[in-house]
C-alpha cells in the first residue's frame, strides 16, 4: 500500500512549496539496479518484495531544504518515515540521504560521502555473518559527524572516515571557543529509540560505530522478515518500549538527564531480553 503526506513549508514567511514524501514498495526497476549494483545479492537474507523506498526531506548543513531517499525492510518503513520527519521538524541537517546503489554498494564510499544509509546486502564489518544493514533495519546516520572506530587485538584504532579524526571523535556538541558540532548521533538517540531503533552503536565498548541505529535483536529481525504481519509485530516491540518509558518511576538517580539516560538503558535491556529467545524457545511478542 502506498501512503502519500504532502507537506506544505513556507521561508521567511513569504514563499512556499508543497512536497510529495511517501512509503512505497521498490519498484522493479529500482530492484534491478540495485542488483546490479551489488546492493542487493541472490542470497540476501530478504529481497525486493520486502523492502520499501521511503521518501523524506532534511536540512543539509547549509540550512537548505533537500529531498533524499532511504531503502528499509517494509515491517519498519512508517516508523523510518517517523524518525526522518521528526528529524526535519527539529532540523537536524544531514548532508546526503541516498539509498547504496549510488555507491555501488561500497560503505567506504558512502560514508566518505557522509552519506546516511540503511540497506545494503553485506556482512558486518570484519565478520561473515549478516549485518543488520542486509535484513533493512540498521540506519547509519551522518557517518562524518558520527564515526566508526575499529579496535584491533593489539589495541590498533581505525577511524573512518579518516576525516573524522580530528573533529569528530571528541563527542561534546558545545565546547568552549569551539564552532558547535551539530548532526551528532547523541542528539537523536531518543528520536530513533522511541520509534524501534534501539540499539545504538555508541554503547558498544568496541567497535564503537556512532553512526549506526538498529533493531535488535535477531531473533525479533528475523520475524519481523519471515511474518506478513511483521508490521504490527513491529509496533508490539515499539509499544513494549515506550511503555516501559512511561512506567519506570522506580529508578532513581539525582540527576534528570542522568535519569533518563537510566531509564532508557533499563527500557532497552529489559525490551531486548524480551523478545530474545530463551531456553522454551519463547520470543516476546
Amino acid at each position: 500500500m502506498i501512503r502519500f503526506r504532502f507537506i506544505t513549508i513556507c521561508i521567511v514567511a513569504i514563499c512556499s512549496f508543497t512536497v510529495l514524501a511517501d512509503v512505497k514498495p521498490i519498484s522493479a526497476q529500482q530492484c534491478e539496479i540495485m542488483r546490479e549494483k551489488g546492493v542487493l545479492t541472490a542470497n540476501a537474507p530478504i529481497q525486493c518484495n520486502r523492502l520499501a523506498n521511503v521518501t523524506l526531506q532534511y536540512y543539509d548543513f547549509n540550512g537548505q531544504i533537500k529531498i533524499g531517499s532511504i531503502v528499509v525492510m517494509d515491517a519498519v518503513a512508517q516508523r523510518v518515515e517517523h524518525i526522518f520527519s521528526l528529524l526535519f521538524k527539529k532540523k537536524i541537517p544531514m548532508q546526503s540521504v541516498l539509498p547504496m546503489e549510488n555507491f555501488n554498494g561500497n560503505d567506504d564510499a558512502s560514508m566518505q560521502a557522509n552519506n546516511t544509509s540503511a540497506f545494503n546486502a553485506r556482512p558486518i564489518t570484519g565478520g561473515a555473518s549478516w549485518s543488520k544493514h542486509a535484513w533493512g533495519v540498521a540506519i547509519d546516520f551522518n557517518p562524518l559527524q558520527n564515526p566508526f572506530v575499529a579496535i584491533d587485538n593489539n589495541n590498533n584504532v581505525t577511524v573512518k572516515p579518516v576525516q573524522s579524526v580530528k573533529n569528530y571523535l571528541n563527542r561534546y556538541s558545545w565546547r568552549p571557543n569551539k564552532p558547535v558540532n551539530t548532526g551528532m548521533a547523541e542528539e537523536v538517540i531518543d528520536i530513533f529509540a522511541q520509534n524501534g531503533f534501539l540499539i545504538w552503536g555508541g554503547y558498544w565498548n568496541y567497535p564503537i560505530d556512532f553512526q549506526h541505529f538498529e533493531i535488535g535483536p535477531q531473533a525479533l529481525v528475523k520475524q519481523l522478515a519471515a511474518r506478513k504481519d511483521g508490521a504490527a509485530l513491529f509496533e508490539q516491540y515499539v509499544s513494549s518500549y515506550l511503555h516501559c518509558m512511561k512506567i519506570s518511576k522506580h529508578i532513581k538517580h539525582n540527576k534528570k538527564r542522568t535519569l533518563h539516560d537510566k531509564k532508557r538503558a533499563v527500557c532497552i535491556e529489559g525490551v531486548t531480553n524480551k523478545y530474545t529467545p530463551h531456553a522454551s524457545g519463547v520470543t516476546g511478542n
